[in-house]
């Protein structure tokens, strides 16, 4: 088993510095699809690992949603999204 995203996954969700997280997130969705695309282009039985690395890029959006949309270095000069109440 390919435990390269689990660990690009993990660096992504406890990194602290707001300025790295992007990076890191970026990082771990391409190690992520990369590995969903070799279990699938090798016809494997992993129901459980597509799961979980399913659930990691789940997760991984939901982190980039909630930290890094007020990253001042996204976009610069555009305006963000604002929420819906």
């Amino acid at each position: 088993m390919n435990l390269l995203w689990r660990e690009k996954y993990t660096e992504a969700m406890l990194e602290l510095n707001p300025e790295e997280l992007p990076a890191r997130i970026v990082a771990a969705e391409k190690v992520i699809h990369q590995r969903i695309e070799e279990l699938e282009s090798r016809n494997k039985n992993s129901e459980e690992e597509l799961w979980a690395l399913n659930d990691a890029l789940r997760g991984l959006r939901l982190l980039s949603q909630a930290e890094c949309r007020t990253l001042p270095s996204q976009n610069p000069g555009k305006p963000q999204p604002q929420e819906a109440s």
